[in-house]
């Protein structure tokens, strides 16, 4: 565990501040580019119209190939980024200049490279899945973080003092004793960091899970408790994906707005400004995400809603919070872990927990090996001499 651990800690470290690395790192494709006779131009002109975007783009791309999205809120300066799909694609995610539509670059998140463009969903992907094909390391990551939510509970139990009165001498098991030589040290550094660091740790740890084994734990778990709203996943999959829904981009939004309008009407809140659309082809759903007063993330819009591709029907919707008690929970735990809320200073406190996590994993692990070594070394007790043996020589 404490392997999967170092290797965790580490890369979300880095993922506290995905985006500002990431843009260091691929500026090609995630700035907006100017040629010097256009320089003065971009930062004056406004984007174009978000559904033209799209279109323009989706034209210069090989045939058969479609961008499943609109984006609505752009940062100035920055390139619009678009979801791909279709065959002979260099990329999945695709970049684009948001005052003339032409496409910036392309770049595959799936591909497991060190490459400055390629690092950060790389990072990504170790952090999710270990970069394993499939769902094997979704799976083993999600069990790793099931033992570590038991191991936090285990770990508390075990600095509580056999010894009566317990609770003055437990507070000895929060103090470090630097004194008494490295192998005291690095004990106390491991109990005492794991007790004032508990419920951060127990909070990496559930959520991991909520991530990784949502539906065979997590909610199964959390059910015993919160009441969820399983409309956001229970659409299923048609046969076929859609390759053509009644309704097109314009009519769709057209559509989502009316029905985000009547949720917002019935659920009290207010919507901020547009996120995006997107089209789900294998359950033939548009999903319509807008910022509102329910959000936690000041810069993301969670506020969900989908609607039948064909027919703009609602089938589901998503509440960041204001809905059941477990999503809200859920959603909670899912912005502390990626550091979407709190600003800077929650975001510097994420990647420090990292560091931590990884600091108490490599102190557990020097705990083991001196108690491995102490056993190996303690001298085996003498042999006693058989019980007949000694009564015959009494006799």
């Amino acid at each position: 565990m404490a392997a999967f651990l170092v290797l965790t800690s580490l890369t979300g470290t880095a993922l506290a501040f995905r985006d500002e690395l990431d843009a260091w790192l691929a500026p090609e494709l995630r700035m907006a580019k100017a040629a010097d006779a256009d320089a003065a131009r971009l930062g004056q002109a406004a984007p174009i119209d978000p559904f033209m975007l799209r279109e323009r783009a989706e034209r210069t791309l090989p045939q058969g190939a479609r961008l499943d999205g609109v984006q609505f809120r752009t940062e100035p300066g920055h390139a619009v980024m678009l979801r791909a799909t279709g065959p002979s694609l260099a990329g999945d995610e695709v970049y684009i200049h948001p005052l003339d539509g032409r496409i910036q670059g392309l770049r595959n998140s799936h591909a497991n490279s060190l490459a400055p463009a390629q690092l950060m969903p790389f990072l990504f992907k170790l952090h999710h899945s270990l970069a394993m094909p499939g769902h094997w390391g979704t799976l083993l990551l999600g069990l790793v973080s099931l033992v570590w939510t038991i191991d936090c509970f285990v770990g508390a139990w075990l600095t509580w003092p056999r010894a009566r009165p317990a609770w003055p001498r437990w507070r000895q098991a929060w103090r470090v004793k630097w004194r008494a030589g490295w192998q005291r040290a690095n004990h106390d550094l491991h109990r005492a960091g794991g007790l004032w660091l508990w419920a951060v740790l127990l909070m990496f740890a559930w959520s991991s899970v909520m991530f990784n084994l949502r539906d065979p734990v997590y909610q199964p778990v959390m059910g015993l408790a919160f009441h969820f709203d399983d409309s956001w996943g229970s659409v299923p999959a048609r046969a076929a994906p859609v390759t053509h829904p009644g309704l097109d981009w314009r009519a769709a939004h057209q559509a989502a707005r009316r029905v985000m309008g009547d949720m917002a009407t019935r659920h009290g809140f207010i919507i901020d400004h547009e996120e995006r659309l997107l089209l789900n082809r294998h359950k033939g759903v548009y999903i319509y995400m807008v910022h509102s007063s329910l959000d936690l993330r000041s810069t993301i819009g969670n506020t969900a809603v989908m609607i039948d591709a064909d027919t703009g029907a609602w089938r589901g919707q998503w509440l960041p919070t204001g809905g059941p008690a477990g999503n809200t929970v859920s959603n909670w735990l899912g912005a502390l872990h990626m550091g979407h809320v709190g600003g800077l200073p929650w975001r510097i406190a994420v990647a420090m927990a990292g560091l931590l996590v990884c600091g108490l994993s490599v102190t557990g692990v020097l705990v083991w090996w001196v108690k491995a070594r102490a056993r190996r070394h303690r001298p085996k007790p003498l042999a006693r001499k058989p019980a007949t043996a000694d009564k015959t020589r009494a006799a």
